[in-house]
């Protein structure tokens, strides 16, 4: 943790003194994470944020996020036998949303996704396990859907050569990767319009050894 002077402090926070010592007078715990090293206390730098409200907007926004994800996890794993119950238990290594530039239907997202899986399996099958499931869903701004998808890959080694695969795969359109959080409850997200159809598919040689043997409506 990096630290500065009172002097410092007052302007990376744009506060007065008077200011700043209300605050660790209300905030005893982030005033335990000061310190006088040598006569003179020092300030966590980090701790600049808690003066800017916007900032703080921003990670309460984030808390609020987060909280209803897990109030929706917690609601979700009440249903032990449902598809999202099952596909949650999964080890699943990211979380990638590929939004297209053309616009698309269903079907096309369907094709999509398969001929992604596809061309993964064909490369990198000999040297991994490979499981993806997604779900398509419709813009809230524009025609056309977009694809969400949670991707295991068991070697780790190929995890980001893989991932520039597919960012290579989809170059024309725009692709977010992040890692999977079993915490953030986006397989429960993911269904949330719904598992008909041409809607979701889950792929991968090892499926059935997941115990994933299920009907699509």
């Amino acid at each position: 943790m990096k630290y500065e002077n009172l002097k410092k402090f007052i302007i990376s926070t744009k506060a007065s003194k008077s200011t700043i010592y209300r605050f660790y007078k209300k905030n005893e715990e982030l005033w335990n994470e000061t310190k006088i090293p040598s006569g003179k206390r020092l300030f966590p730098i980090d701790h600049a944020r808690y003066f800017d409200s916007e900032i703080m907007f921003d990670e309460n926004k984030v808390l609020r996020q987060e909280n209803q994800s897990m109030r929706n996890l917690i609601d979700n794993l009440v249903d032990k036998d449902s598809l999202q119950f099952r596909i949650w238990q999964l080890d699943w290594s990211f979380f990638v949303t590929v939004a297209y530039r053309l616009e698309r239907n269903k079907k096309s997202c369907y094709k999509q996704m398969n001929a992604l899986y596809e061309h993964l399996e064909q490369k990198y099958g000999d040297a991994t396990k490979l499981r993806l499931f997604f779900t398509s869903e419709p813009f809230t701004n524009r025609k056309g859907y977009h694809n969400h998808m949670v991707l295991n890959v068991t070697n780790r080694k190929l995890h980001e050569e893989i991932l520039n695969e597919i960012r290579d795969f989809f170059s024309f359109d725009r692709v977010d990767v992040r890692p999977y959080n079993i915490y953030k409850a986006v397989v429960f997200y993911m269904t949330k319009e719904g598992t008909i159809n041409e809607d979701w598919d889950i792929l991968g040689n090892n499926i059935k050894e997941d115990g994933l043997q299920f009907e699509k409506n």
